[in-house]
């Protein structure tokens, strides 16, 4: 009779379409982003993360846009894109609060603009503590966080290129991505170093990290109207109630002050952590918008000034010595010279991209023959070592009378060597359907 009913109990547990994946480091600083999330997501069922994306449209019968790319949407921010997937990724793996990944938390209190990071960076101290420790490396939420340059933890600052190709944006820019590795010549991102965080860029890291760590235990969504209640508690506190002298405290113009108290606008986060930078108060009291638990003396004030640096103004338009650098690209032409893409030697000689082909353009076309030649062989060259590892690992799978599929190569190769593989897809159902 027990054994039936624990039978029974079996059958009303939900069957998820996707693998029910833990998430990593919830309700602490280092909390796992979406986008490494839905990355892992698709290594747990062996396909692309484009793939997964499609799996996920059929099992929420969407439509996606023709083109679609899964990495050129904000998985880890907090738009009502992100929200759907979001909402999609919890019912198909039945895994709850996968929020938590996000800034979606915080979506009513901080404004959208700017809460994103221009480029993919990453701390490398992070991604080889992670692998020293035999756990899986992840992209933390705070690196997808606009504001954020450092580790608080490390005290570094973060960095945006590959250690060992040195091209930036590679961290998840692909339709196949194991994070930690570069999608481009599958180094791992972690053994690169980094230079040393300022303290303002600690503390801001900091601020943020405490903020992503309560996200997880909320028991309600923090209101724009606590948080704006809040900060007229602090005007009248602190200047006598004139958001005049307030904003000049925070060192943003007046009219930012009057949009968020008079038209109820919405305040950045850079702006929210002036705000607590000048108050004394931390970036999730000052969010929770609860005067009442905020101390009557406000001390740790910071130095404006080191947190957010003036933006400098435009330096004068530069002058060009267009005979040398026409000299510098015939050398770097020269079949001895180490390839290099135009962009890449726009940035050595400091100037731009369009200026080289309207000033240099002979040379910069060849530069650009030379370095399409060198990534078709770098390609080629992949797709062959590609085709090695399935050719080697064949004949052992086959023995076992399993079929050959990605599945078996993840199980067969090293996280390093698969990242670097190109074309696999092609290649094992072109090889399997001759085989």
């Amino acid at each position: 009779m027990k054994r039936q009913q624990n039978m029974n109990e079996e059958l009303l547990i939900p069957r998820s379409l996707l693998n029910p994946v833990a998430p990593i480091g919830v309700g602490t600083p280092e909390v796992e982003s979406m986008v490494s999330y839905f990355c892992r997501l698709a290594l747990s069922h062996c396909i692309s993360a484009t793939k997964l994306g499609h799996t996920v449209e059929r099992g929420m019968q969407w439509r996606l846009p023709d083109g679609w790319r899964w990495h050129a949407i904000n998985l880890s921010g907090m738009s009502d894109t992100a929200h759907d997937w979001v909402c999609a990724l919890s019912k198909l793996t039945s895994v709850e609060n996968l929020a938590s990944l996000t800034l979606l938390p915080w979506r009513d209190v901080i404004a959208e603009q700017g809460a994103r990071a221009t480029s993919a960076q990453w701390c490398p101290h992070c991604l080889a503590d992670d692998r020293a420790a035999g756990a899986t490396p992840y992209f933390r939420l705070s690196w997808d966080v606009g504001v954020v340059s450092a580790c608080s933890k490390h005290k570094t600052r973060l960095v945006h290129a590959c250690p060992d190709c040195g091209r930036a944006n590679t961290r998840h820019n692909s339709i196949y991505v194991v994070p930690g590795w570069c999608t481009s010549c599958g180094g791992f991102l972690g053994a690169g170093d980094s230079e040393p965080a300022t303290s303002a860029e600690i503390w801001i890291a900091g601020q943020l990290g405490a903020t992503l760590s309560v996200q997880y235990s909320l028991t309600s969504r923090p209101s724009l109207a606590a948080l704006l209640d809040g900060i007229r508690e602090l005007v009248q506190r602190l200047d006598d109630g004139k958001s005049a002298k307030f904003a000049r405290r925070i060192g943003l113009p007046k009219t930012n002050v009057h949009y968020w108290l008079s038209e109820g606008g919405t305040p950045r986060l850079s702006a929210l952590l002036r705000i607590a930078s000048q108050t004394g108060l931390t970036l999730p009291q000052l969010l929770a918008g609860n005067p009442t638990d905020w101390p009557d003396a406000y001390a740790n004030i910071h130095d404006l000034d080191s947190l957010f640096p003036e933006v400098k103004k435009r330096a004068p338009r530069k002058v060009h010595d267009w005979d040398r650098i026409r000299a510098q690209l015939a050398a770097l032409n020269d079949s001895s010279a180490v390839v290099v893409s135009v962009s890449e030697a726009a940035r050595s000689l400091d100037v731009g991209v369009r200026q080289l082909y309207v000033h240099a353009n002979e040379e910069a076309r060849v530069l650009a023959l030379r370095w399409n030649q060198h990534r078709q062989q770098l390609s080629a060259e992949s797709r062959k070592k590609t085709r090695k590892i399935i050719e080697r690992i064949y004949p052992e799978v086959a023995a076992k009378g399993k079929t050959l599929n990605l599945r078996e190569i993840i199980a067969h190769v090293s996280k390093e060597d698969l990242s670097g593989l190109t074309g696999v897809y092609d290649i094992l159902q072109e090889y399997t359907g001759n085989a």
